[in-house]
């Protein structure tokens, strides 16, 4: 396929073309003005006097008008259309000065003696070498210069028939057209050259722009989830909490049936929205990892004993390969990786079995996830860790999970800087091998249970963590400026034993608390609210109104933009993400209630 140019690689082109010629344009002057100068000499001893003169003086004048064209060029260079003009003059300029050195010559031929005639064909094959490599870069101002300067001198000698003549004719037009020929070379060679690097430049540019437009993209897409997110959590949200007020009333059977398989549909639309969130907290940056040395035999028979009895149900067994390994790594985020392919594993594999092994490997220490499922095509390979795509789903059956799970654990590899490859033979199975750092001599040893968390989560306390005895009948203020969530959650906690005050906003809040005695153990807020105001904004109102920084504050959002992430990272509120779970609240609640509990900073 043929590239055409477009006219602003034409121009720079030309401009390149012209940068040349200036360049090698004064030694070129100059050389002609110094031969102008020695030819005259020489030439006084056998040509009259008044000719060597009138000829050596406009050779000068001719020199002396292009020396000034060029300082001319160099003051209004920048000017339009300023290097069309000097090219021009540069043009004239060679054809004036040829015909100064062509003419005279072709009329001297017929006068002075045989050596002379040598004398000019060496002068001028010496001029036209010159000329043809000083001005390479533009063939019209070659052929400006040479064919008036050999054209005259050569016709003159063909025309006195002798065989000195003949063979100087011959020889000399054989080196011009060769000379000629290689010049063509030259200059196609040099403008193809800057033609494909002004290409490459424009697909380095096209590409950068293409590079740019997918980040932006991207960072749409992120925004989008989080604003179509928010939007659905919201109602989501509040049929959880009423759902939680009405597991607690007297169903007859079929209405408990009715209730548990609402309740299945709603974790199951939350679930998607929490893996939304975790693709979201990694994209925005707000992850941060707490590196440490610990041994993997915990992790390991922890998962084991968890996911022991999913794949017993569907007949496959579950081993584990321990290893006596300690790795420097964050055990949360690494217990995440391993239970997303654990879990991926056992829902691909029909039959047969899961392994799942440990193998020191030098300075690093390699965690294999094997099945025998049904293997994973070498053309899927790479399209398997990108969002939203399945093998063997095409009904995007929720039963087969959701298409993130892949994506969140090579994002979060990435993130803890291991190595995560992929091995898999169609009809036999399927390994995921993780590189992880061995054990850092300079990091702390801890316990697997340690370590750090999703930054702006606020993770779910086990049961454990629960106090045995709640406290209940304390003050809770709810700020939500949706009525049905607002509602809801009020029931919620009153049903748990709380005294409950809710508003839509801080100043309405502040406005029914004025006649209640006391200070309320807990803040709970939404953190999207009118007018623009954020959850923070209205804890931190709430907190001046009390003059007491110390009171627990408990966000609760449907927004999982990065930069409100961030935000609430950065103030260590703990932050639930709409829909929540009932249970997870409840812990979160009985967790921030309790004496002793962690008060923000």
């Amino acid at each position: 396929m043929t590239h055409i140019s477009t006219p602003t690689d034409s121009q720079r082109i030309f401009e390149v073309q012209v940068s040349v010629l200036l360049r090698s344009f004064p030694f070129a002057l100059g050389g002609s003005v110094i031969s102008a100068c020695v030819v005259a000499y020489v030439m006084l001893a056998v040509v009259p006097k008044t000719q060597v003169v009138v000829w050596l003086v406009a050779t000068l004048l001719v020199a002396s008008g292009r020396f000034v064209a060029m300082l001319h060029y160099h003051r209004v260079r920048h000017r339009p259309g300023a290097g069309e003009r000097w090219l021009r003059q540069m043009v004239a300029g060679n054809v004036a000065s040829g015909i100064l050195w062509g003419l005279p010559f072709a009329y001297w031929t017929f006068f002075v003696p045989l050596e002379y005639q040598l004398f000019f064909i060496v002068v001028l094959f010496g001029l036209g070498t010159g000329a043809i490599y000083s001005n390479y870069m533009v063939l019209s101002a070659v052929y400006a210069f040479v064919v008036p300067t050999f054209a005259p001198t050569f016709i003159a000698l063909a025309v006195q028939p002798s065989a000195v003549n003949l063979a100087l004719v011959s020889s000399g037009a054989a080196y011009l057209v060769a000379t000629v020929a290689f010049i063509h070379r030259m200059n196609r060679t040099h403008l193809n050259a800057l033609r494909l690097g002004y290409e490459n430049m424009a697909l380095l540019r096209q590409v950068r722009l293409e590079k740019e437009a997918a980040e932006r993209s991207d960072l749409e897409k992120s925004r989008f989830l989080a604003a179509a997110s928010h939007d659905l959590r919201q109602p989501v949200h509040a049929m959880s909490l009423f759902l939680g007020l009405l597991a607690n009333e007297r169903l007859s059977v079929h209405g408990r049936y009715l209730v548990e398989n609402i309740t299945k549909a709603s974790a199951a639309m939350g679930h998607l929205f929490d893996a939304l969130l975790n693709i979201s907290r990694l994209d925005a940056g707000v992850i941060h990892p707490r590196m440490q040395n610990f041994a993997l035999d915990g992790l390991l028979d922890q998962i084991r004993a968890e996911y022991t009895p999913q794949a017993q149900q569907k007949g496959l067994a579950l081993k584990v390969r321990r290893c006596a390994a300690r790795v420097h790594s964050d055990p949360v985020l690494l217990e995440r990786i391993l239970r997303n392919l654990v879990s991926n594993a056992i829902a691909h594999t029909p039959h047969g079995r899961v392994l799942i092994a440990c193998r020191p490997r030098g300075d690093t220490v390699r965690i294999e996830v094997w099945d025998t499922g049904p293997g994973i095509p070498k053309h899927e390979h790479e399209r398997i860790f990108w969002e939203f795509h399945q093998l063997r789903n095409p009904e995007r059956d929720r039963g087969k999970g959701l298409g993130l799970g892949l994506a969140i654990v090579r994002r979060t590899a990435a993130l803890l800087g291991h190595t995560l490859a992929l091995r898999s033979v169609e009809g036999r199975g399927t390994v995921f091998l993780l590189s992880v750092e061995a054990r850092r001599a300079s990091a702390p040893d801890t316990g697997a249970e340690a370590g750090g968390a999703f930054a702006a989560e606020a993770r779910t306390p086990p049961a454990s963590a629960r106090p045995a005895n709640p406290a209940t009948g304390q003050l809770i203020l709810v700020i939500d400026d949706d009525a049905q969530n607002r509602e809801g959650l009020q029931l919620l906690l009153e049903s748990w034993g709380h005294r409950v005050i809710a508003a839509a906003g801080p100043a309405e809040l502040v406005e029914r608390i004025a006649d209640v005695p006391g200070k309320p153990g807990l803040i709970v807020s939404d953190y999207r609210l009118r007018e623009h105001e954020t959850g923070i904004e209205a804890i931190d109102r709430m907190h001046e109104e009390y003059n007491d920084a110390a009171i627990p504050a408990l966000l609760v959002s449907g927004d999982t933009d990065p930069a409100r992430l961030i935000e609430a990272a950065a103030r260590s509120i703990p932050i639930l993400h709409k829909p929540v779970e009932v249970d997870a609240l409840r812990n979160w609640v009985d967790k921030l209630l309790a004496p002793g509990s962690p008060r923000p900073e």
